[in-house]
């Protein structure tokens, strides 16, 4: 009987085993003579919250630092990890592409919208390269950074019936960039607006948008500020 429940433990050892090292080992073998690659995605913590930016497989295409593009893609945006995840529906497996092969991606969300992403190094608190949504592309573009961080939260029980105290919650930073200038940093109210140019330029900004009819309640209509701005020739202190 020991003999029979050793055989059984070392089988269910091995199994693990493999399983553990096929998690990890590159997914580039079965498709496209290898141009995807990644590795299988890996469940996240479970808490409340949401850790991606989507929350369905949406169609989109990814482009690499050779401008080839990979298109007809299902795929979902981890705002937790910053990665891209791709579903590979013949083998049923999520796959986290390699970023450091990627120059951004893109995808029509449920509603419609196309997002669209770049890949750029952020050189200031925690340096690395960073997917970017781009809000407004122009001299000066308008980017979003979709974090979402684990932050404490007073104690509740999951659907198991454990007791937690973290969440994920969002953390969305905003930035105005261009190539020469890098980025600085903006908040998305018209204050933050104003306090983005010098103080000579600050009332007839505001009579601009008075004059358009923007007022500032939200990142849609900032973007719609900007955009109204930006026009008029205005330039950004970095």
């Amino acid at each position: 009987m020991t003999s029979r429940f050793s055989r059984i433990a070392l089988l269910i050892l091995a199994m693990s085993f493999t399983f553990s090292v096929c998690a990890q080992e590159p997914l580039n073998r079965n498709w496209d003579a290898g141009k995807i690659k990644g590795v299988r995605n890996l469940p996240n913590p479970a808490y409340t919250g949401f850790p991606f930016l989507n929350d369905t497989w949406d169609l989109g295409k990814i482009q690499y630092t050779n401008g080839e593009i990979a298109d007809s893609l299902y795929l979902r945006y981890s705002s937790f990890k910053d990665e891209v995840v791709y579903y590979d529906k013949p083998i049923a497996t999520q796959i986290v592409i390699d970023k450091i092969s990627l120059k951004g991606f893109s995808y029509t969300d449920k509603y419609g919208r196309n997002r669209v992403f770049w890949k750029l190094y952020y050189d200031g608190y925690m340096k690395g390269d960073r997917f970017f949504e781009v809000l407004s592309e122009g001299q000066t573009n308008l980017l979003a950074f979709r974090r979402v961080s684990l932050t404490g939260s007073s104690g509740y029980k999951d659907e198991g019936g454990f007791l937690k105290n973290l969440v994920y919650s969002n953390d969305y930073q905003f930035y105005f960039y261009s190539p020469e200038k890098g980025f600085t940093s903006v908040r998305i109210n018209q204050a933050g607006l104003l306090a983005k140019f010098k103080k000579e330029m600050q009332m007839p900004i505001k009579r601009l948008l008075r004059k358009n009819k923007i007022r500032i309640n939200g990142e849609e209509r900032f973007i719609q500020a900007w955009k109204v701005v930006e026009k008029e020739g205005y330039k950004v202190i970095f």
